[in-house]
């Protein structure tokens, strides 16, 4: 399935779609509640490179269908562009339960920097508490340290 020439849309399994590309206005977001089974569907948003504000809009709308449709959205592999969306227009968060996103560490030790994928039902409690999870840098072996503001970045996870 495809919408535009930046974005499409990948059928992964049962319930499960992958999200690719820039989401934009050329993105139809509010077919996806559709492709649920037994009231699940879960979206790899790790492919999303890019997303505007008529794209956030159609967000708040998929979240919208969703529930009105009493399908549950679970978010896994949440790329950088949507946390940030999330962070900032409260309304995109709906009701989607976080599974997994990236976020930024960097290295002292060697100097790389990388997005690693955070594991939010593993890491629940830390995260609950504000707190970005202890990684290790693949290159050297060494503790990474969270390369953003915690409060800033995971406030996404704050249910209010």
């Amino acid at each position: 399935m495809t919408s535009g020439n930046r974005f499409r849309i990948e059928e992964r399994g049962p319930a499960q779609v992958a999200l690719i590309g820039v989401i934009d206005e050329n993105a139809d977001l509010t077919t996806l509640p559709a492709m649920a089974q037994r009231g699940m569907l879960q979206l790899d948003l790790g492919g999303v490179t890019f997303i505007n504000s008529l794209g956030v809009r159609d967000w708040i709308r998929l979240q919208a269908a969703a529930q009105a449709a009493r399908v549950s959205l679970e978010l896994c592999n949440v790329a950088e562009p949507i946390i940030h969306q999330l962070n900032m227009i409260i309304a995109t968060r709906g009701t989607a339960k976080v599974t997994s996103f990236f976020a930024p560490y960097a290295c002292d030790n060697c100097g790389r920097e990388d997005s690693l994928i955070v594991d939010a039902v593993a890491h629940a409690a830390t995260l609950a508490r504000g707190q970005a999870p202890a990684m290790v840098c693949k290159e050297c072996g060494a503790a990474m340290a969270f390369n953003d503001f915690p409060e800033r970045y995971l406030a996404f996870l704050q249910r209010d």
